[in-house]
């Protein structure tokens, strides 16, 4: 009866012990969740409006109305201040300098003329500023836009961050004429008024054509 009774004991706690095994028994690990990296697609560029591009075309000069009026300057003033080539050598444009000579500090005149593809480039120094003339036949305007306003002989004014400008129309042509001050007042450009650049610019004579 003790044999029996020891192999009852020893079973039932295998049986307890089993039972503790199952109870306390860490759940089997899962291998993890693959991640997955989601990339968020890039923004679409934004289309931007099409804007035509600005057309650059040439003049029509009036090239025997400028003829007449060099001939006609010519003839009342044979000695002039500055003359440049006329003829098919002549700028693309009608040029237009100062009718009395512009002298550099000193008294040594330091003209500097050059003809460009569209027009003429033309430096004339000065004691309180120097001064600029350029000369050209492009026109530019917006495809589409029609034909381009018509010329004026008007005189339009601007001061600059150096100096003042004026541009005006002759021939079909435009120009512009820049002063450029050589000392400032108050870090402001003060060597030439509205009235004294307009002045200049209207006393500019005929001096080349084609």
């Amino acid at each position: 009866m003790n044999r029996t009774l020891l192999i009852s004991g020893l079973l039932a706690g295998s049986l307890a012990l089993t039972a503790c095994d199952r109870v306390f028994q860490r759940p089997a690990e899962t291998p993890e969740a693959e991640q997955t990296e989601v990339t968020a697609p890039e923004p679409a560029a934004p289309e931007l409006p099409v804007r035509p591009a600005s057309a650059e075309s040439g003049a029509s000069i009036d090239w025997e109305a400028a003829r007449r009026d060099l001939a006609a300057r010519s003839s009342e003033n044979p000695d002039g201040a500055f003359q440049v080539a006329s003829g098919g050598e002549a700028p693309p444009v009608p040029v237009f300098l100062p009718s009395v000579p512009v002298v550099a500090q000193g008294g040594e005149a330091a003209i500097r003329f050059q003809p460009t593809s569209d027009g003429y480039y033309a430096f004339f120094p000065g004691e309180a500023y120097d001064t600029i003339v350029n000369g050209t036949n492009v026109v530019i305007a917006e495809p589409g836009a029609g034909a381009p306003p018509a010329r004026t002989d008007a005189f339009n004014f601007q001061p600059t961050t150096t100096g003042a400008q004026v541009a005006f129309s002759r021939y079909g042509a435009d120009y512009l004429v820049e002063f450029e001050c050589k000392e400032m007042v108050n870090d402001l450009p003060a060597c030439i008024t509205e009235e004294q650049a307009v002045a200049f610019a209207r006393d500019l004579a005929i001096s080349g054509t084609r």
